[in-house]
């Protein structure tokens, strides 16, 4: 049986940042119109006072600011202090960016399976980058038991919303699963659902 490999997305998989930032447009227009216009040292201006006072939105734009190196040097330490309290109050794509940095140890100390929880609660909640990770984290085993139907499942989500990687690694795993596997993992797509955080901002009790 031929036997197939595919890279982590940590290391392939772009960042969307439209998505990502657009979530502190409602109470930081300003910022996201800088960043739109790619003035992103305006932008990290305008969010950073955000961020400072506890806005979930705006600590997930400053720590991917600092992630990806826009309007500021690349920090992933930095990159971490901001996403971690927006990942703890369940913003999606702060969990999958800092789930990135756990599983590189950039930042903070590697933790494969802090890395595998953090991208699949971001997956669980139908971010298709997420999903992408954490198929390739059950296809290899790391951060979480090796697990071909959930890596088919996460890949057959990230698939029906688009994503190219998804689609490529599915074709993949198709030819290593047995019929067995691949019903079982059918049989997790048609029980899936998304699993939504209580939006609430941690700062207000």
């Amino acid at each position: 049986m031929r036997r197939t490999r595919f890279a982590l997305s940590a290391a392939t998989v772009a960042v969307i940042s439209s998505v990502f930032i657009g979530a502190a447009a409602a109470d930081g227009v300003k910022g996201f119109e800088a960043y739109e216009k790619g003035d992103y040292a305006t932008a990290m201006k305008e969010f950073m006072p955000l961020a400072e006072a506890g806005q979930t939105s705006a600590q997930a734009a400053v720590g991917q600011m600092y992630f990806e190196g826009k309007g500021v040097a690349p920090d992933p330490k930095e990159a971490a202090k901001w996403l971690e309290p927006a990942a703890k109050a369940g913003n999606a794509r702060a969990q999958f960016l800092l789930g990135k940095l756990y599983l590189s140890g950039e930042g903070v100390a590697a933790d494969p399976a802090k890395a595998a929880a953090l991208s699949q609660a971001a997956a669980d909640q139908g971010l298709p980058d997420a999903q992408v990770d954490i198929c390739a984290l059950y296809y290899q085993g790391v951060g979480v038991a090796k697990d071909l139907p959930h890596a088919y499942l996460y890949a057959n989500l990230a698939a029906q919303q688009g994503n190219a990687d998804a689609k490529n690694i599915l074709e993949l795993l198709t030819q290593d699963m047995k019929p067995e596997e691949i019903a079982k993992g059918d049989a997790l797509l048609k029980a899936w659902k998304p699993i939504l955080p209580d939006i609430q901002d941690p700062n207000v009790q």
